[in-house]
């Protein structure tokens, strides 16, 4: 007679012990082999075989109450071995390796056999009836239904994998429900033949504890398993996801150091290395490699202008545009700063070359707008070619660098390719640079001032200072050979800075030493005049000094002042705010516009000496100079003559109405010791004396 409450417990028991059959399995097959995955496999066997012997032991007790014979009773735990054992041999099918349709099959009739193995021996142990061809030809037909439901759960259990979703958790349930009526139609199917005879039944009261001892061990077992397996499972999803994000990292990690952050290029690192692999390459005998190295002129100065933001938003442009024009194989990287180069990996590599620059100047032709201005790029490239100009990699790039200097060097705006001999000329421009570099912080430059005199009076009025770089081994060097470099280098602001800060300490020491009041100018540059903290600069110098504003004098070109008219205004209306006098330097080459005079608060006008070099023989340019002596008084400036060499010319440009003048037939420019004399010997001299000074 069948009791309805040990029949419910079997079958809980059996849908967890399915439950957690299948979960194992899947645990395990997605394990990687090792030592800890067989010992994972034991366990689990262990485990499910003993739910799987409580189950058929709570299965019997639903049916008959066996005697539970005390002489036999350790024989029973031989079927909870055989139990163990096909559950062991089930789960190894699957552990390690990603399940196939055969595996499963082997699995599922493993489990199965383990299930009537176990049901047997529990059988024949507790004194049933003995085994009989009948009882084995039950047994068959149940093994076949059990591996047939097994099967379809392991396969049902395995096409969800690890997905979550309501059908997904339907589709679970359906395969737990086949796993455990793999193993309770078994039970069903033998005990429905009437297979069960025992004799000398046990009390009742006794069958019940035995009962619930049975399923509080099946049930524990598979609680503990389970749990286990849920625990390795999210640590192992745990371990995952570090292990990805860990991949992740090492991904970014490797493109940003490999790859430009502005730009998205490729960088100096990845350049080099895709070099070397293409000269290395020689299996394409017959090919040559062309190294483009391009660089935008004048870019420092443009960044100090248009601020480092919109400097960066053009190297970008810069960088999609010259990329547009690149055929699918060549290789455009940033080496750094406003510096770009192209590999061309190709037969006709020089040709090739000469194509590619050519559309790359075309395509940066078209100015690029900026924060609403038009911004012309001048790009100077130089190219050499492997393996004319060299077959080691750095040899390659340091060619290319100096064809592109070279190219800069001649104006820029053009594609110059490598010559032998160019490198004796970049070894001296570099071996200058570097000494430029340590000039500045060796104390190596110094002033010299060359006065500024009145037509009338011919007294010194203000004086111009200029920069001399004296070399501890090539002596004393002119502007001439290193301010170009300066600009090229990014070394005019500092070296700017210090001038300016020079000046205010000298003329605020002739004041305190000699009680000698003088105007000192100082030329600034276009990168300076741009410079978004030179307001700064001069004002923090003049205070650093306690110098009065109105002895402090700064001249600009045209070119500089007319870069950007609004922003120049605006520059110049502060320093004449300040007090400073400013003067524009070389007028007449530039834009000579009476515009820009009107527009523009400045106080003086600098003659271009190549006007006053021919004033004594040349009516056009006497023509031109009373031109700009009249344009300027009519609008308040003063008038000074560069470049004065003769008495002639002195004479001429007095005779025009010139405010001043300044040049070698006055003297040369003097060092501060020797100028601080000449205007103590104007303070205390006459004006015979003065000219005598100046001019012996």
């Amino acid at each position: 007679m069948l009791d309805t409450s040990l029949a419910a417990v079997t079958a809980v028991v059996a849908a967890c012990g399915s439950f957690t059959a299948l979960e194992l399995a899947v645990r395990l097959s997605t394990s990687r082999r090792s030592l800890a995955l067989h010992c994972k496999t034991l366990c689990g066997a262990l485990a499910l075989g003993v739910g799987l012997w409580c189950v058929t032991l709570l299965g019997l007790l639903s049916v008959s109450i066996p005697p539970w014979p005390t002489s036999h009773g350790p024989a029973l735990f031989v079927s909870l071995a055989v139990a163990i054992l096909g559950q062991a041999l089930a789960l190894a099918m699957l552990a390690g390796r990603q399940p196939d349709l055969s595996r499963i099959l082997v699995s599922a009739t493993a489990s199965a056999a383990a299930i009537c193995a176990t049901y047997v021996t529990c059988f024949v142990t507790l004194g049933g009836q003995p085994v009989s061809n009948r009882l084995l030809g039950t047994l068959a037909t149940a093994c076949a239904l059990g591996v047939a439901a097994g099967t379809a759960a392991l396969w049902l259990r395995y096409s969800i994998g690890t997905r979550r979703s309501p059908w997904v958790g339907a589709v679970k349930c359906l395969a737990v429900l086949l796993g455990a009526a793999a193993i309770l139609g078994i039970q069903a199917l033998m005990l429905a033949k009437g297979q069960v005879a025992f004799s000398a039944p046990a009390a009742v009261a006794v069958a019940q504890i035995i009962a619930v001892a049975l399923a509080a061990t099946g049930l524990g077992a598979l609680a503990v398993t389970h749990a286990i397996t849920v625990y390795d499972g999210r640590l192992a999803l745990r371990t995952g996801q570090c292990a990805r994000e860990l991949e992740e990292v090492h991904t970014r990690l490797q493109y940003l150091a490999t790859h430009d952050s502005l730009t998205g290029l490729p960088n100096w690192l990845l350049f080099k290395e895709r070099l070397a692999q293409a000269v290395a390459d020689t299996d394409r005998p017959g090919r040559a490699i062309a190294v483009a190295v391009l660089d935008l002129d004048r870019f420092s100065s443009l960044n100090h202008s248009l601020g480092h933001g919109a400097g960066d938003w053009l190297l970008t442009e810069v960088a999609l545009r010259v990329g547009a024009v690149l055929r699918p194989g060549d290789l455009l990287a940033r080496l750094g700063s406003d510096e770009f180069v192209v590999l061309i990996d190709s037969v006709a590599a020089r040709v090739d070359a000469e194509c590619i620059t050519a559309a790359v100047l075309a395509a940066l032709t078209v100015p690029i707008g900026v924060n609403g201005a038009d911004v012309h790029v001048r790009p100077s490239i130089g190219v050499s070619i492997w393996p004319d100009d060299g077959r080691r990699v750095d040899d390659l790039l340091t060619h290319a660098e100096v064809a592109m200097a070279v190219a800069k060097k001649r104006g820029g705006n053009e594609t110059q390719f490598f010559e032998r001999g160019m490198t004796d000329s970049m070894h001296e421009r570099l071996v200058l640079e570097n000494d430029l570099r340590r000039a500045l912080s060796a104390g190596e430059f110094e002033l010299a001032f060359q006065p500024v005199l009145s037509t009338k009076t011919g007294r010194i009025v203000t004086a111009e200072a200029l920069v001399r770089w004296r070399h501890p081994l090539r002596g004393l060097i002119g502007p001439n050979s290193f301010i170009p470099l300066a600009e090229e280098t990014g070394l005019m602001i500092p070296l700017g800075e210090w001038v300016v800060r020079e000046v205010c300490r000298q003329a605020s020491a002739w004041q305190l030493e000699r009680g000698i009041p003088i105007r000192l100018a100082v030329n600034l540059s276009a990168t300076q005049f741009r410079h978004q903290n030179l307001l700064e600069v001069i004002r923090s110098a003049l205070a650093a000094e306690n110098l009065d504003a109105r002895y402090l004098e700064v001249e600009l070109t045209e070119t500089s002042v007319m870069t950007n008219p609004e922003e120049s205004a605006g520059v110049l209306r502060q320093l004449r705010k300040m007090g400073v006098t400013v003067a524009v330097d070389d007028f007449g080459t530039g834009y000579s516009s009476l515009s820009y005079l009107r527009r523009f608060p400045i106080d003086k006008l600098k003659i271009d000496r190549s006007f006053v070099r021919d004033l004594a023989t040349s009516r056009t340019d006497e023509s031109i100079v009373r031109a700009i002596i009249v344009l300027a008084h009519s609008v308040g400036l003063e008038v000074i003559a560069e470049g004065v060499e003769t008495a002639e010319q002195l004479r001429c440009v007095s005779a025009l109405g010139c405010d001043q003048w300044q040049g070698f037939y006055c003297c040369e420019p003097q060092s501060a010791a020797r100028f601080g004399q000449m205007l103590q010997e104007q303070t205390g001299g006459t004006r015979t004396g003065l000219v005598a000074a100046l001019t012996r």
